[in-house]
């Protein structure tokens, strides 16, 4: 583990001096105008790729909403269980009145 710490000791930081190596120029190290396209170009299209996979993580999550009835006060049965008689959610409890549904306060 001493080993990587004692790495960037060992690496010389080549010239001293703040000159370029002869026969180059600084257009010769930037980037330039085709590195700057080719970042906006992946940018861009990373922009579009999260954004579509927002969508359908949001898309997911209402249909399992929906086919549950998880966050609504309508239950919705499935159409692959029948009648939806086992996929109901348990009756509210008679002694307190209330639907056991999280979040959901009785006004009163």
């Amino acid at each position: 583990m001493n080993f990587l710490y004692s790495l960037p000791l060992t690496v010389s930081p080549g010239a001293e001096d703040d000159e370029l190596k002869t026969g180059l120029s600084i257009a010769d190290v930037t980037p330039g105008l085709l590195g700057f396209l080719v970042t906006l170009f992946m940018v861009i299209v990373v922009f579009f790729l999260i954004r579509d996979m927002v969508k359908r993580i949001r898309r997911v999550r209402y249909r399992e909403q929906a086919r549950t009835g998880v966050g609504s006060d309508v239950f919705i049965p499935s159409a692959e269980s029948g009648a939806g008689a086992a996929d109901a959610p348990p009756a509210p409890k008679a002694s307190d009145g209330g639907d056991t549904t999280p979040g959901y306060y009785k006004r009163g």
